[in-house]
């Protein structure tokens, strides 16, 4: 019976043991054929967004029913500490066969983004791909559309942050760094011919900004967060808001007689009235 049992366990450990080798085998070889199309001096890079993401992604950009391979990579500088190329290599599997159809490279510090979305509506997903450029700089995003037998880039997109949209409407918040920890945020969505603002989007938006806003005002009641709210706040039609936080922003503003600083809120409160103008025309 005892011997019935182990018997019984050994085969169970067989089954479930011999998948994994499988797998692992069946890695090492796509890892080995990857490696074979890298450039000189580059090894395989996972972005830093979406999170968990691999340095190797499959999508069907020509909807062939055959899904193409997406390689990330880094090429480092010969000479250390200057910044890498980032690029990207995207295979095509022709009889069997895997084979290069396109790549590009960008010089930075950094992957933060890699991955597909169907941004301008259409059903095909585009390929985006964000490359860190510095610190302060930020980072630049590219995004691809596939176009005949190649790759086109529809739009370059500076960015702090970002965050994709997709509720009903499709579009990018963009987070563009201001001072310190503050952030001017734009919403933007296709139009056919390229990104432009979208004043609903961003209205569906707004509650996120104003609570990053908020969380950030309860630690420091700093004249640079009361800026960029104020600033969302226009965008959003939110116009009494708008003109609360200005007033609070200049208060203190003045309170450290930051002049220059004084008269950014006046031309923010002028710009306010030029939007809230055009509203009310609009009705």
């Amino acid at each position: 019976m005892k011997k019935m049992i182990r018997f019984t366990l050994l085969v169970a450990v067989m089954f479930n043991v011999l998948p994994i080798f499988s797998h692992a085998e069946e890695n090492k070889g796509l890892l080995k054929m990857i490696n074979e199309f890298l450039p000189p001096n580059s090894v395989l890079v996972s972005p830093k967004e979406p999170i968990s993401t691999k340095p190797y992604q499959f999508y069907d950009f020509n909807q062939d029913g055959q899904e193409e391979m997406i390689i990330t990579f880094e090429k480092k500088a010969k000479d250390q500490p200057h910044p890498s190329q980032y690029g990207v290599i995207v295979l095509r599997n022709e009889n069997n066969n895997w084979e290069k159809i396109w790549e590009t490279q960008t010089l930075g510090v950094g992957l933060d983004y890699a991955g597909v979305a169907d941004l301008t509506g259409d059903g095909r997903k585009e390929f985006l791909f964000g490359v860190t450029i510095g610190a302060s700089a930020g980072n630049k995003l590219e995004i691809f559309k596939w176009n005949h037998h190649s790759f086109k880039m529809i739009a370059e997109v500076p960015y702090q942050m970002m965050e994709l949209l997709s509720n009903k409407k499709v579009g990018i918040a963009v987070w563009q760094r201001y001072i310190a920890d503050t952030y001017f945020v734009d919403v933007l969505k296709w139009n056919g011919d390229k990104f432009v603002l979208d004043d609903e989007l961003y209205s569906n938006y707004y509650p996120t900004i104003e609570e990053f806003h908020n969380e950030k005002i309860s630690i420091m009641d700093a004249w640079f967060y009361w800026y960029t709210l104020a600033d969302a706040q226009i965008k959003a039609g939110l116009f009494e808001r708008a003109r609360s936080s200005i007033q609070k922003g200049t208060t203190l503003a003045e309170q450290l007689s930051l002049h220059d600083v004084v008269e950014n809120f006046k031309n923010l409160s002028n710009k306010l009235e030029k939007r809230k103008n055009l509203a009310e025309d609009g009705n």
